[in-house]
C-alpha cells in the first residue's frame, strides 16, 4: 500500500495520500446504475457548498442546499435518463480536434448534432481552436463547488476522468464560440454510448441546479503527463551566429536540467530564489518530480545530508542539443556555397546589377564564414568540455516537500524542488537573474501580435531588442486576471523541450485525476492554453519546471504537466507562484525567501 505522504505546515507535516502519475491504471468500467445518483446532494454538500443564485452565481452569503424546496426540484438526476440525442461516430471521433495540438479523439458532446458523418478526401477541413473560457455564468461558480461536484459525481459513475476544464473551442477564424465543460478520460474507459449518458448526466446536473444553459459538455480521451562541471556560459548578442545554440548553456531561465544519477528524466529550471536572512547562495526552483523519481514508498520531505548532483541537460537533451548545433554548421555551408556560387555567375560583369550582387554575395560570405567560424568552436567546446555528466553538473538538490494534490480551498498541485546552485557557475558576467531568453522562433511582429490579443497588454509589455526579459514581481493571487481585470492573461515560457512559447492563461481553474497503488487523487491546477492554432502546444513532455511569466514581466508559477492524447499538451497545468511562495514561506529553510537574488 503507498506510504502517507506529507503537506508541510510551517515547520510540522500533516500526512496525507499523494498521487503520481504515469503508472498504468486499473481497468475500470462505467457503471450505468450509478448515473441516477451520481449528483444527488449529500450532507458534505450542505456544509460545503452554498446554493446557486437564480442567475446561475454562487450565493455570496452562503447558505446550504436546504434553502432550496427539494432535491428533486434541484437536480432531477433521479428521473430516468432518455435515450441520448447524438452518439458520436469513430469517423467523428477522429476528427472533430483537428486544429488541436494533440488532436484527441473526441467521445461524446452534448450538441444536438455537431457533423454529420465525413466523407471524402475533403471532409473535416474545419479546424479548432481552444479559447480561454472568459466571462461567463460557469466562471463565477467553477471553483465554488460546481467543480468539485462533477469531480465526485465522475467518481460515483466509476468514470475513469484524468482532468475537467472549462474553455470554449471555436473553429478557426471564428470570434468566439460555446462554453465548453471539457472532461478528458483515460483511452479506452468509455465506449461513445457511455460517452453520451455521461456527458448529458453532466449537462443535467449544472443546467438544473446552477440554472446555466448556455454550455455544452465534451468527453475526450486523453492524459496527464508530468512531464518530466562548467560554469554557465556569457549571454552573446542577437548577431552572434551561436545566439540561439548556446542558449541551453547560458544561466537565463529555461535550463534543461536532470539529476545527474537519473540522466533519462529530463525536465527543465524554473526561476531563481533567493532563503533570505544571511543566506548568500542563490537557488533554483524546479518541479520535483525532474529531479526525483515518482517512488510510492519515497513521498516524503527530501532534505538529505547526501549530495544530489544536478546536471545541464540530460542524455538525450544532450545529444539533441549537439545535433541541432551540427545542423546550424551544414546551414551555414550550404550559405557558403551559395554564396561563392553567386559570386561565380557574376564574374567578370561591370554592369550595375551584377556589380550589386556580387557585394552582396561577398558580404552574405563573409557573415556565413564567420558564423562557421563560431559554431564549430561552440561545437568543439561543448563535445570536449560538457559531454561527460560529472562537468555538467551546477548544483544539488537541497529541498524538496512531498508531492501532493489538492482541490482544497487555496491549494494547487505540490510539485516543488529546490536546487542550491554551486559557487562559481554564476558570475557577473553570465548572470542575469530571473531573466527569461524569449530568442529568435518569434519574430518583434509575431511576438506582438500575440500580446495584443489581450488589448490591456501593450501599455506594460515592451520587445527587448537583445531578446531577454527580465521578470519582476509575481502574478497575484486572486484573480490571476490581467491588469484590468479582463479574464485574459498572455503567458509565456522557455522550455527545454519546445522553447520559447506563448499561451493565454485561463481566469478558472482545471481540475486533474490520476491514479496510485489503488487510489485516485484529484488536483486544482492554473490551466493555460495556447493563443490559437497556428501556436502549437504550449508545452511538451521535457518542459515541466520551467517559469511561466507574464507579458506585464512577473512570474506567474511553475509548469508541472499538461492534458494531451500526445507528448504535446491540448491544456498545460501551472502551479501559482502565489502558492508557491506559501509553501516556502511556511518551511523554516525558506521563511525570509525572495525572488530578487543578487550575488554575493
Amino acid at each position: 500500500m503507498f506510504r502517507a505522504g506529507v503537506v508541510p505546515v510551517g515547520d510540522k507535516y500533516k500526512y496525507k495520500i499523494g498521487r503520481w502519475v504515469g503508472l498504468k491504471n486499473p481497468t475500470t468500467t462505467m457503471d450505468p446504475s450509478k448515473v441516477v445518483v451520481a449528483f444527488q446532494a449529500t450532507d458534505e454538500d450542505e456544509t460545503l457548498y452554498p446554493p446557486p443564485s437564480p442567475t446561475g452565481t454562487a450565493s455570496p452569503s452562503g447558505g446550504t442546499f436546504s434553502d432550496l424546496s427539494s432535491i428533486t426540484e434541484r437536480v432531477t438526476m433521479s428521473d430516468p435518463i432518455p435515450p441520448p440525442p447524438f452518439v458520436v461516430t469513430k469517423a467523428l471521433s477522429k476528427v472533430y480536434y483537428k486544429g488541436l495540438p494533440s488532436k484527441p479523439p473526441l467521445i461524446a458532446t452534448t450538441k444536438p448534432s455537431p457533423f454529420k458523418d465525413p466523407t471524402g478526401p475533403e471532409a473535416y477541413s474545419v479546424l479548432k481552436e481552444l479559447r480561454e473560457l472568459g466571462v461567463h455564468p460557469l466562471a463565477t461558480v467553477w471553483d465554488h463547488g460546481l467543480a468539485e461536484r462533477l469531480c465526485r459525481g465522475l467518481n460515483k459513475m466509476r468514470v475513469n476522468w484524468t482532468s475537467i476544464d472549462a474553455v470554449r473551442i471555436v473553429e478557426v477564424g471564428e470570434s468566439s464560440g460555446p462554453a465548453i465543460v471539457w472532461i478528458g478520460v483515460e483511452f479506452g474507459a468509455l465506449s461513445f454510448e457511455e460517452g453520451s449518458i455521461v456527458a448529458q448526466s453532466c449537462h443535467k446536473f449544472i443546467n438544473s441546479h446552477y440554472h446555466i444553459h448556455d454550455f455544452h459538455v465534451e468527453i475526450r480521451e486523453s492524459r496527464v503527463m508530468r512531464q518530466a562541471g562548467n560554469r554557465f556560459f556569457d549571454p552573446v548578442p542577437l548577431s552572434d551566429p551561436t545566439f540561439t545554440a548556446r542558449d541551453p548553456y547560458t544561466a537565463t531561465l529555461g535550463i534543461p536540467i536532470s539529476a545527474k544519477d537519473r540522466p533519462w528524466a529530463e525536465g527543465t529550471g524554473g526561476f531563481y530564489l533567493s532563503a533570505g536572512g544571511g543566506d548568500k547562495d542563490i537557488y533554483l526552483v524546479t518541479a520535483r518530480h525532474v529531479v526525483l523519481p515518482l517512488d510510492k514508498n519515497d513521498n516524503k520531505p527530501y532534505d538529505s545530508k547526501m549530495r544530489e548532483d544536478v546536471i545541464v541537460l540530460g542524455t538525450s537533451d544532450f545529444n539533441e542539443k549537439l545535433a541541432a548545433i551540427d545542423y546550424d554548421i551544414r546551414g551555414q555551408e550550404s550559405a557558403i556555397t551559395d554564396a561563392q556560387e553567386r559570386i561565380e555567375s557574376v564574374e567578370g560583369q561591370a554592369d550595375p546589377g551584377s556589380v550589386t550582387e556580387r557585394q552582396e554575395a561577398e558580404q552574405d560570405l563573409r557573415k556565413a564564414e564567420n558564423g562557421l567560424e563560431g559554431l564549430k568552436a561552440l561545437r568543439h567546446e561543448i563535445a570536449t568540455r560538457w559531454r561527460e555528466k560529472e562537468k555538467r553538473v551546477f548544483g544539488e538538490l537541497v529541498w524538496a516537500p512531498p508531492i501532493v494534490l489538492s482541490t482544497e480551498p487555496g491549494q494547487f498541485t505540490l510539485d516543488l524542488a529546490v536546487i542550491r546552485i554551486d559557487a562559481g557557475k554564476l558570475d557577473a558576467n553570465n548572470y542575469r537573474g530571473n531573466t527569461i531568453n524569449i530568442g529568435t522562433k518569434y519574430t518583434r511582429q509575431e511576438f506582438m501580435d500575440k500580446v495584443y490579443l489581450n488589448p490591456t497588454n501593450p501599455t506594460s509589455f515592451k520587445f527587448p531588442v537583445n531578446r531577454l526579459v527580465t521578470l519582476r514581481n509575481q502574478v497575484p493571487e486572486s484573480p490571476l486576471l490581467d491588469a484590468d481585470s479582463e479574464p485574459c492573461l498572455i503567458v509565456f515560457k522557455n522550455g527545454a523541450k519546445t522553447g520559447t512559447t506563448i499561451g493565454k492563461a485561463s481566469n478558472v481553474s482545471s481540475y486533474t485525476r490520476n491514479y496510485f497503488a489503488g487510489q485516485y487523487q484529484e488536483s486544482r491546477e492554473w490551466p493555460v492554453i495556447p493563443t490559437d492554432r497556428h501556436s502549437g502546444a504550449f508545452s511538451a513532455k521535457g518542459d515541466c519546471g520551467s517559469c511561466v511569466a507574464d507579458v506585464f514581466q512577473r512570474i506567474g508559477g511553475i509548469l508541472t504537466g499538461g492534458s494531451g492524447a500526445t507528448e504535446s499538451s491540448d491544456v498545460t497545468y501551472v502551479t501559482p507562484i502565489s502558492f508557491i511562495m506559501k509553501i516556502l514561506h511556511d518551511s523554516k529553510r525558506f521563511q525570509y525567501a525572495h525572488l530578487n537574488p543578487d550575488l554575493a
